[in-house]
């Protein structure tokens, strides 16, 4: 029997009570980056603002990602081990194994095609997995190259970005179930819609317009110089700043794409299917590859529709370098126990049990 629970877990060997661990699945939100493009006609912080361009990982996100590596070292180093030799399996798959049981492929990372999800796992990779002894292959340099699965770029991937895959009977879902609320916003917020489009020099904003703008709060944690307006106060809506405006409204427009149980099967449906499939096979005590451990590097939405397809959604934005982790644990009567936890900037939130698997 496989029961799925949701709650947090603490560092260290992973056995609680007679529960052992016998497989990780995790998908991560790739880690801090420059914003895609100019965010407004009339923004100052161009791209020069920012060393490795437009859309890039910041030195803030590869050191996020790092940190997650070294989480999961700390966390897991018992369970797949420590060192890593790298075998190749078929014509796409490339996975590494460890040197202790080398006819075992136990680990393998896949990412989106997108270069700030890519290099995110490459930033992952070195923390989780530091050179160190026979590994070593530079004096005095810790990173060690190590291969990871990535999708030809342009190829859509409907299981790692979701929100990129095209699906007709998605967009005639979320258009009836968005319309009254996203027409509602639209008429609260009709003057400080106004006021957007005169100071950031579009020649519209809307809802849609508007939610984007929330790219100036990544110029602000970068300590980039802002315009007066992006901090006014607005007494007719709770006294929030415009860039509190703006980020509510992100967040209100990114939840309410998946926020039911029919987008969230349409989004996140696909790779829900495949995280449970894994997890029943494994329970069955099935062999298959990898043999320990899956990991996904890929982006807010696709963890967001995971989430709601889990029915986990918490109406909250994802951050950066976030990462939602489902451990498979065998019990001493041979049943499978999952468990769903979410660890961000050092901090595990719980969720509640919402459902059990038989």
């Amino acid at each position: 029997m496989l029961r799925l629970f949701l709650l947090a877990y603490l560092a260290g060997n992973i056995v609680e009570g007679q529960r052992a661990l016998i497989y990780v699945q995790a998908i991560w939100r790739h880690g801090d980056r420059a914003p895609k493009k100019l965010p407004y006609p009339k923004d100052q912080n161009t791209e020069a603002s920012w060393p490795r361009g437009w859309a890039q990982l910041t030195n803030l996100g590869m050191q996020e990602m790092y940190d997650l590596g070294s989480f999961f070292r700390n966390r897991y180093k018992y369970f797949i081990g420590e060192r890593f030799d790298m075998e190749k399996v078929g014509h796409n798959h490339i996975i590494f194994s460890s040197i202790s049981f080398l006819s075992l492929v136990k680990v393998m990372v896949k990412s989106t095609n997108s270069e700030r999800a890519i290099v995110s796992a490459q930033a992952f990779l070195r923390g989780m997995f530091p050179a160190n002894g026979s590994d070593a292959w530079l004096e005095g340099e810790a990173w060690q190259p190590l291969p990871f699965y990535s999708r030809t770029l342009g190829d859509s991937d409907a299981i790692l970005k979701p929100t990129d895959w095209k699906c007709s009977l998605y967009d005639k879902v979320s258009k009836q179930q968005n319309k009254d609320v996203f027409s509602k916003l639209e008429e609260k917020y009709a003057d400080f819609f106004l006021f957007l489009k005169n100071v950031t020099g579009f020649k519209k904003v809307d809802l849609d317009k508007a939610a984007a703008l929330n790219n100036i709060e990544k110029e602000i944690i970068h300590k980039l110089p802002q315009p007066d307006w992006v901090y006014k106060r607005w007494p007719e809506y709770m006294n929030q700043t415009t860039i509190e405006i703006i980020m509510e409204l992100k967040r209100i427009r990114q939840i309410n794409a998946f926020n039911s149980p029919e987008k969230a099967r349409l989004r996140g449906g696909l790779l829900l299917g495949d995280w449970i499939s894994r997890a029943t096979n494994i329970s069955h005590d099935m062999s298959i590859r990898p043999s320990k451990m899956i990991l996904y590097s890929t982006h807010d939405g696709t963890i967001s529709s995971l989430m709601y397809a889990l029915g986990i959604g918490d109406e909250k934005l994802i951050p950066y370098a976030a990462c939602l982790i489902m451990e498979i644990y065998k019990t001493p009567d041979n049943s499978s126990e999952i468990r769903v936890s979410i660890f961000c900037s050092l901090v595990i939130r719980i969720f509640k049990i919402k459902f059990i698997l038989s």
